[in-house]
């Protein structure tokens, strides 16, 4: 048997995601791994700020994928989770990055930025 150590594969670009202070705000992540993961936001802010916003991760599909290593095939384990979050006050609003990581560095990451409701065209 093989095991194989590898950090976690997100397969999306950066997101803008419209909200509004004090309403629940959710978008779509898939992440491969073949570790168990966690997902946090990062943000470099101004230590005086509290910026930090709570996410509930909630995993909506399990899929398998098949990765070719070799002269071997590895599955590994693919989920979609929903990210939701709530922007408290005007200063949580801004870009973060949004963090997967596994028991194998480097961690994944993916921009994401909040904007205020009514600034975006279109959700992207």
């Amino acid at each position: 048997m093989i095991h194989v150590a590898a950090p976690p594969v997100l397969i999306d670009g950066d997101l803008k995601v419209a909200t509004r202070l004090g309403n629940v705000t959710s978008f779509l992540q898939k992440i491969y791994s073949v570790s168990p993961v966690n997902v946090t936001l990062e943000r470099q802010t101004n230590a005086s700020l509290n910026t930090r916003i709570h996410l509930n991760i909630t995993v909506v599909e399990n899929t398998r994928v098949e990765l070719k290593v070799i002269d071997s095939v590895i599955e590994a384990d693919g989920v979609t989770v929903v990210v939701s979050f709530t922007i408290s006050s005007q200063e949580q609003f801004g870009e973060y990055q949004l963090v997967v990581s596994n028991n194998v560095m480097p961690a994944a990451r993916r921009a994401v930025e909040f904007v205020p409701e009514g600034t975006l065209s279109y959700y992207t």
